[in-house]
């Protein structure tokens, strides 16, 4: 798989080799997969797009992003050996949690819609020392700045 920065603003993009363990015995991605896909586009725009690692804001800050909310369409099969483009747009920020949208794009960009999706995220306290302990978390102010660096993304 590899990751790749859209420098359009509001978007963030996340090209993917389908390999057969995306697959489905017919040789076509199985659904549940794609919310991995989505799940993967959300990792890397931490890191290409906001400049915070997934990894040390797990980790390190002790901040979790569990999924409250999400949903997927399907469009047109995308099968064993084909490259796809996940786009990942912000399209809201409350006071602990975010809503992401999705788009899988085949090879002939917004012609091959495979799939639309969204994703609701809440900010959790993964510190087990915090009083707070697995509770919602609101955004902390520097990360609310990196995303309103990043802009609402429009949907297309």
């Amino acid at each position: 798989m590899v990751a790749e920065s859209s420098e359009t603003h509001g978007v963030h993009t996340l090209s993917v080799a389908i390999g057969w363990g995306h697959c489905d015995p017919a040789g076509i991605v199985y659904f549940p997969r794609f919310f991995e896909l989505f799940h993967q586009a959300m990792e890397t725009w931490f890191g290409e797009r906001l400049g915070l690692p997934y990894d040390q804001v797990i980790t390190a800050r002790k901040i979790g992003f569990p999924s409250v909310h999400t949903e997927a369409d399907f469009k047109k099969p995308t099968r064993f050996g084909e490259t796809v483009v996940v786009e990942l747009r912000l399209a809201a920020v409350g006071r602990s949690s975010l809503t992401l949208r999705y788009r899988v794009l085949g090879t002939g960009g917004a012609a091959d819609l495979r799939a639309t999706g969204g994703t609701v995220v809440a900010l959790m306290d993964l510190d087990p020392a915090s009083p707070g302990f697995r509770g919602k978390l609101p955004i902390p102010d520097d990360l609310r700045a990196r995303l309103d660096a990043f802009g609402i993304g429009a949907t297309p």
